[in-house]
């Protein structure tokens, strides 16, 4: 795995002790995992949910986002992620668009990280 973009990740957020640990220290095998996020529709199908108003359809996409986050140690958005998970399962959108606002940028970092050290 490339140094520099192994930095980029941790500085982002990325927990590397516990996705280390994960993977059973394969760093090829995170990178491969990491690079797949890139086809992950989650924050797309969130995005147009919550524009439509569905909060059943926008609370599936968030738990995948949450469930994907969770198992390629992405702190560096899973909080909010999490939280709007609890926010859409109680069957409400209230409050949702600051939570929304703090996953969409560190989402757009992260996509921008994986995107420039795509092989």
């Amino acid at each position: 795995m490339d140094a520099g973009f192994k930095a980029e990740l941790i500085e982002w957020g990325v927990d590397w002790d516990e996705i280390l640990d994960r993977f059973m220290g394969n760093e090829d095998l995170i990178a491969k995992f990491m690079f797949k996020f890139l086809n992950d529709q989650s924050m797309s199908e969130l995005t147009q949910n919550l524009q439509e108003g569905n909060v059943q359809g926008a609370f599936k996409a968030v738990h995948t986002l949450k469930g994907v986050g969770a198992n390629l140690g992405l702190k560096g958005f899973l909080t909010p992620v999490c939280e709007l998970t609890e926010i859409l399962r109680a069957g409400s959108m209230e409050g949702y668009e600051e939570k929304y606002n703090e996953i969409k940028p560190k989402y757009e970092e992260l996509i921008a990280i994986l995107t420039k050290y795509q092989p």
